[in-house]
């Protein structure tokens, strides 16, 4: 694999599937000082396709902190099929990464025997890919361009926010950035 998928950017999140993201970002924060999380919501994707199919995926999601590592809690909302629903379980469900070109990343990743699971278009333009690495790692790999503000963003929620935070926080706190 091109050594650069990971060299450049390297994991820039760790992405769990979630019932809750109240009781989950609760949990984390009370156990490991991650977070605040801040509750995106539910925002419509322009498109998404799993396994080739257009799917009306509905999900909540909420970003937090863990000094570097960025935490996302994805609740879905919507019945499937999708990736989140294929993993069968909740809890650990991909590390992301990002790349300058989410086709070639994805034809790399492909190549190495891992298959694209999911494509979406997000509300506000992202790329995002899901690369199936289960048999490999047990795990799926999501791909996109880099998104360095937000990321920012809720790192300094989480360097900002005193212990006492709320363990969620409306997206009103990224503009505060606490």
């Amino acid at each position: 694999m091109d050594e650069q998928l990971l060299d450049k950017y390297g994991i820039k999140q760790i992405g769990y599937y979630v019932e809750s993201i109240e009781e989950s970002a609760e949990f984390l924060r009370s156990s490991l000082g991650a977070g605040p999380f801040v509750d995106l919501g539910s925002n419509p994707l322009e498109s998404c396709k799993v396994r080739g199919e257009d799917v009306d995926l509905k999900m909540r999601t909420a970003l937090g902190h863990m000094n570097d590592i960025q935490l996302e809690l994805i609740e879905v909302e919507s019945a499937g099929p999708d990736p989140y629903h294929e993993m069968g379980r909740f809890g650990l469900h991909h590390f992301c990464i990002w790349v300058d070109d989410v086709d070639a990343a994805v034809e790399e990743m492909e190549k190495q025997g891992m298959s694209l699971a999911m494509r979406v278009t997000s509300g506000q333009g992202l790329q995002i890919a899901y690369v199936d690495a289960r048999e490999q790692l047990g795990q799926y790999i999501e791909v996109n361009t880099p998104s360095e503000q937000l990321w920012q963003g809720i790192k300094a929620v989480h360097e900002n926010s005193p212990a006492e935070a709320p363990a969620l926080l409306p997206m009103a706190a990224l503009m505060q950035g606490k």
